[in-house]
C-alpha cells in the first residue's frame, strides 16, 4: 500500500509562532511614548499614516519615521533575543 506523501513543510506566518504576537506587544511597551503610540496606532488599531498624523497633531513624514524606527527597535517578530533591544 502507498501512502501519498506530502509536504509538511509551509510558510509560516510571522504570527503562527507561540507566543510572537505577545513578544512583540511586550517589546513595543518598552519603546519610548513617541514610537510606542505611532506603533499602536499602526500595527494593532490598523490606522493609516495620514490618520495618525491628524490624530497626534504630527506630519505625515514623522508619523512614518516614528513607525520605523519603532519597527528596527522591535525587531523581527520570531526573534525573543531581540527583547532587550527595544529601548
Amino acid at each position: 500500500m502507498t501512502h501519498a506523501s506530502f509536504d509538511a513543510r509551509r510558510s509560516v506566518s510571522r504570527f503562527e509562532q507561540p507566543g510572537a504576537f505577545q513578544c512583540m506587544i511586550l517589546r513595543a511597551l518598552e519603546l519610548p511614548k513617541i514610537h510606542r503610540e505611532v506603533f499602536f496606532l499602526k500595527e494593532i488599531q490598523g490606522h493609516t499614516f495620514p490618520e495618525i498624523a491628524a490624530i497626534l497633531g504630527i506630519t505625515l513624514d514623522t508619523a512614518r519615521v516614528r513607525w520605523k524606527r519603532a519597527r528596527r527597535a522591535i525587531g523581527p517578530v520570531g526573534d525573543s533575543g531581540a527583547m532587550g533591544r527595544a529601548h
